[in-house]
């Protein structure tokens, strides 16, 4: 009887796994074919699971089938949520049959994915695709909340500037543990002193961070922007990295810092954000104004052509004309010749700068300040002088 009924268990599993199989592979959209995969997938697993339980029939098999089981059922419904999310952000088909969006005026949706967003510019022509990118763009907005000398100010102009009424605003308070945490040599009995002003730093920056965090809030509901709020703490370096990675456009003042302008030495908060290489930073300067046009340095090299295509498809300041400036490098002409097309090719009004510059120059001030906002590749495999004075100096500059 037991034999009997475990062989029913596993062939009841592996047709339900068949029918799951079927549906993955024939269902029209990514939200039914996920349903298929994740549904029927679990309950074709668990009767097949029972049924080898129910075959071998001891206490070891008994346990490893409920671990499985309980795994599955624990994992399952979050990862199926979690690709749920992403394909419906990322703008994945819905099947006409579906009916309602009821998800429209609740998740941002990347209309770049979806067929009738694809454009043919030879059939609608460069106005047409560039109405096309600058409504499927999405605006993922991370805004770090270090402070300084006018960063404040530098932050809202740069809310203002790059944010919409579909923005996504997420307001990121960091604290920098390892620099609040340094206090130098501590004679002999003085560790206690030490934890106790170490104690203190944390407690005013994080008042410090809080009262920023209130009135971006309040700047942000003035605005009528979406936004939400996260706080954490530790190697503020790596936090910033890995949350600016997950969007679009990271908003960070020059010479500020996740310190709260506690410890830090003068300058030491600009250098620390000349070691940020994350596409889609702004850093930005105490004079930013909302830029009228994008001067991107492109270096001639791979690094800066992935960065121009990164640049095309964030749709980051997308009605800016962009000018693109090459470095006088073997082949210049053609890699700045290729890049203006490739750049025009995605609806962006794209010239080729003046003048090459020398690789070992600093760049003109003039030409890369003001309205216009510099854009330099995010990693440099050359490292040129050029590229460096443009992280080193006071504008603000994009990373791409």
């Amino acid at each position: 009887m037991t034999e009997a009924l475990a062989a029913l268990l596993l062939v009841l599993g592996a047709a339900i796994a068949l029918v799951a199989a079927i549906g993955v592979a024939r269902l029209p959209d990514a939200f039914l074919r996920m349903h298929a995969a994740t549904k029927a997938g679990v309950v074709g697993a668990g009767l097949m699971l029972l049924g080898a339980g129910l075959a071998f029939n001891s206490g070891e098999a008994w346990l490893r089938v409920g671990l499985i089981v309980l795994f599955l059922l624990v994992t399952v419904p979050i990862s199926s949520h979690a690709l749920g999310r992403a394909a419906y952000i990322g703008g994945a088909p819905l099947w006409p049959g579906s009916g309602e969006d009821a998800l429209a005026d609740v998740l941002p949706r990347h209309a770049i994915d979806h067929p009738s967003a694809r454009v043919n510019p030879a059939e609608e022509g460069p106005a047409m695709l560039a109405s096309a990118v600058a409504t499927a763009r999405a605006r993922r907005i991370l805004v770090a909340l270090a402070q300084g000398d006018a960063s404040e100010a530098a932050l809202l102009a740069a809310i203002d500037a790059a944010a919409e009424q579909s923005s996504e605003i997420t307001l990121l308070s960091l604290l920098c543990a390892p620099s609040l945490s340094r206090t130098g040599p501590v004679p002999l009995g003085g560790a206690h002193y030490a934890r106790r002003l170490v104690e203190k730093r944390m407690a005013t920056a994080r008042e410090g961070t809080a009262a920023l965090a209130g009135r971006l809030q309040a700047a942000c509901e003035a605005r009528a922007l979406a936004f939400s709020v996260r706080h954490e703490e530790g190697d503020a370096l790596q936090l910033l990295e890995r949350a600016a990675a997950h969007h679009d456009l990271t908003l960070l003042p020059r010479a500020a810092w996740f310190d709260q302008a506690l410890v830090l030495p003068a300058g030491m908060a600009e250098a620390r954000a000349r070691g940020i290489a994350v596409s889609g930073l702004l850093i930005i300067g105490a004079d930013f104004k909302a830029p009228r046009e994008l001067h991107l340095l492109h270096e001639g090299d791979a690094a800066s052509g992935e960065a121009l295509k990164r640049l095309l498809a964030a749709g980051t300041f997308t009605e800016c004309p962009l000018t693109i400036t090459a470095l006088d490098v073997p082949g210049a002409a053609a890699t700045l010749a290729d890049a203006v097309a490739l750049a025009a090719s995605h609806g962006r009004r794209a010239r080729a700068g003046h003048a090459l510059l020398h690789p070992d120059h600093p760049v003109p001030q003039a030409a890369f300040g003001g309205a216009t906002l510099a854009v330099i590749p995010a990693r440099s495999a050359s490292g040129s002088g050029a590229w460096r004075s443009l992280r080193e100096g006071s504008q603000s500059v994009l990373l791409t």
